[in-house]
């Protein structure tokens, strides 16, 4: 009898101990890469990168409630275009196209347009100025490359290089050039070194001209060269801007505003041209950064969230 009961009991444990074991099935599968959304508003082409790139944490330990692209305090639009990934103010525009521009390399073709192939994205269909000389775009070079095949292009990056390294003080006569522009920088105001998310470079105001020209809101631009961190891509940036205390245009008769400052007569041979863009330059170093448009604080954030994937 006792012997009946004990495999009684036992055979109870065991179908218990069973039941148990089928019944205890997972409740939740521990999200992965492929099931977890990134939150990007509005969704970019290559999400990816912002996975690789952002933040070093595992796939499987980002919320979802957790954008992994941190916005700036003014929220804007976030884009990635190849391997440049930026959100861009509100106050700035209002999004971008993006285009891999092909090589041109032959050597009877003129050095502005020569290139190894870069990035381009552009700005300025969605841009808060329009009609103005330049137009608001990003450029993304493989830096070796393009100062290999432009002798400008590699004389702007030793000159940046210079800059960033404290080889040379930062200032007007130091500063690189837009290797494509034919055409010279006439002043520059406003120099500050700027860092990005993975990069760093110079920012200032300037205008470029073939000739001694008027400073004015027409030709105006804010302008930014940087590398990458690992020196594998040069970035090259170009946003108009305008100021209440520069003139419209560089036309002879056109009205200066206040506080505008008169451009020598070209007709005196003693006209001096430098004092003339000291005094600019002066001014526009004076002048609120929110008194801008677009606020050169607003066009520093951009700057500032650019990711340039490896």
């Amino acid at each position: 009898m006792k012997k009946i009961f004990f495999f009684l009991v036992l055979f109870i444990f065991v179908a218990l101990a069973c039941d148990l074991n089928l019944s205890v099935t997972p409740s939740t599968e521990v999200p992965t890469a492929e099931t977890t959304p990134v939150l990007i508003d509005p969704p970019t082409i290559t999400p990816e990168v912002f996975i690789s790139l952002t933040q070093a944490i595992p796939a499987t330990e980002i919320p979802r409630e957790t954008p992994v692209f941190q916005p700036s305090p003014v929220m804007g639009t976030v884009v990635t275009y190849g391997r440049l990934t930026l959100e861009i103010p509100a106050s700035v525009a209002n999004g971008a196209s993006g285009m891999d521009m092909p090589p041109v390399t032959h050597e009877d073709s003129p050095y502005w347009e020569k290139t190894p192939g870069h990035l381009q994205v552009s700005l300025n269909d969605y841009y808060v100025l329009q009609g103005k000389f330049h137009k608001a775009q990003i450029y993304v070079y493989p830096a070796l490359e393009y100062a290999t095949l432009v002798p400008g292009a590699f004389e702007s990056m030793h000159r940046l290089r210079n800059m960033l390294s404290a080889v040379v003080p930062i200032t007007p006569d130091q500063l690189p050039a837009v290797p494509f522009f034919n055409a010279a920088q006439v002043f520059a105001s406003n120099i500050q070194p700027v860092t990005f998310q993975n990069g760093e470079g110079i920012r200032f105001l300037t205008e470029y001209a073939q000739y001694d020209a008027p400073v004015n809101n027409h030709e105006l631009f804010y302008h930014f060269e940087g590398f990458s961190d690992d020196g594998v891509y040069y970035i090259i940036a170009i946003f108009p801007i305008t100021v209440p205390v520069l003139a419209d245009t560089s036309d002879p008769g056109v009205v200066l505003p206040a506080r505008g400052i008169p451009f020598p007569n070209i007709n005196d041979p003693e006209a001096d041209y430098q004092s003339y863009y000291t005094a600019i330059t002066d001014l526009l170093n004076t002048t609120s950064p929110d008194a801008f448009y677009p606020a050169i604080t607003q066009l520093d954030l951009l700057i500032q969230s650019m990711q340039i994937a490896p």
